[in-house]
């Protein structure tokens, strides 16, 4: 009995060694996978970032293109170079190029966006994203190409009202006052009337897309107001003296809307209503019970005072002053109203091509 017991002794170790090899190889290969799974997972986690950059890139290339009707890139064009994301020490960056949706066109009103970002082990992504332009980029109120410098606006009471909500429902809200110039915002917004801001019972006054007030900051327009009305003028219009307009009239219909240009000054205090668009070359001073459905444009030496109980429903455009004068560019003052309208603008669009903001219709990962 005693030597069956030794004789098993050896076969006991052989035994305890095979199955430790065995536990010791099934440990390596669960740590070999476990690391695996980390590298994929860390793989994975960078991959998502990258797909999640590369639209930063998408978002920030929109910001950059001017509001306008076509696009001009033809076959190619750099919109953005390599841009880090957030900062240089993330190891992310993006650029992003333009082309037309038809590129052996001149100019089209769609393009197509090509966003690539890299990561910081080298992990590339591309989205390919489809813009085309919709609504107007004017606000209820725009002053593209003004600069703090040479413009000074002006606020009085609590009873004005500039609003970017559609007053006809139809297309999503813009901004009551639109800029192109950041300093032209800030000095429209901090609070501060001495510099012709808005006071703090003002500011729930402006409203429409965005914050409280509604004052935004746009890339520049693709044409130039005085351009714009260039191209309205071509057209048959009306031309009125300058001077003053006290008494009753109409300046179009709602069913037959018509340019109309008034060749100088004029102050409106009569009651006068109109349709499609009114162009001013000079200062123009609306009050009385005056209301206008469309386009209004001012040029020239301008200067706008809308007060009184008058009325613009559909947009105000004002062109820049290449030096300052000694009035308001914008004084907004009584009971006047200013209110986006997309249907009332919508003669003036079939005139002239109106600006309009680029959009994000589409967008999908390209896979090589």
């Amino acid at each position: 009995m005693v030597t069956i017991l030794k004789n098993n002794r050896g076969i006991a170790f052989v035994v305890v060694i095979f199955l430790s090899s065995i536990l010791l190889t099934i440990i390596g290969a669960s740590l070999l996978f476990s690391q695996l799974d980390l590298k994929t997972t860390s793989s994975f986690k960078v991959g998502t970032n990258v797909i999640q950059v590369a639209d930063a890139g998408i978002q920030h290339a929109l910001a950059t293109i001017p509001n306008g009707t076509d696009f001009t890139y033809g076959s190619g064009a750099t919109v953005l170079s390599t841009t880090p994301f957030p900062t240089a020490a993330s190891g992310y960056s993006y650029d992003v190029t333009a082309t037309n949706n038809t590129p052996s066109s001149p100019s089209t009103s769609t393009a197509i966006l090509t966003s690539t970002a890299v990561g910081p082990n080298g992990t590339r992504k591309v989205i390919v994203a489809y813009i085309g332009r919709s609504g107007y980029g004017l606000g209820a109120v725009g002053l593209p190409g003004s600069t703090a410098a040479n413009t000074e606006t002006n606020f009085s009471g609590t009873s004005f009202s500039i609003n970017g909500n559609d007053n006809c429902n139809a297309t999503p809200a813009v901004p009551g006052i639109v800029v192109t110039d950041p300093a032209l915002a800030t000095e429209m917004t901090n609070d501060t009337t001495s510099d012709g801001g808005l006071a703090s019972n003002q500011m729930n006054l402006v409203t429409g897309v965005g914050g409280t007030p509604s004052i935004a900051t746009i890339t520049p327009l693709s044409q130039t107001v005085s351009q714009i009305v260039d191209a309205y003028l071509n057209l048959s219009h009306t031309d009125l003296a300058g001077g003053n307009y006290s008494s009753n009239g109409n300046w179009g219909t709602s069913t037959t809307p018509q340019i109309t240009r008034v060749t100088g000054d004029a102050q409106i205090q009569g009651t006068i209503e109109g349709y499609g668009v009114l162009i001013v070359d000079g200062a123009l001073g609306v009050a009385g019970n005056f209301t206008f459905h469309g386009l209004v444009i001012a040029r020239g030496q301008v200067q706008v005072q809308v007060t009184g109980n008058a009325g613009i429903y559909g947009s105000l455009l004002i062109a820049a002053n290449t030096t300052p004068d000694a009035g308001y560019e914008l004084d907004v003052r009584g009971n006047a109203h200013i209110r986006y309208d997309s249907c009332a603008l919508a003669a003036a669009n079939d005139w002239v091509t109106l600006p309009k903001a680029a959009k994000l219709l589409a967008w999908q990962e390209k896979f090589f």
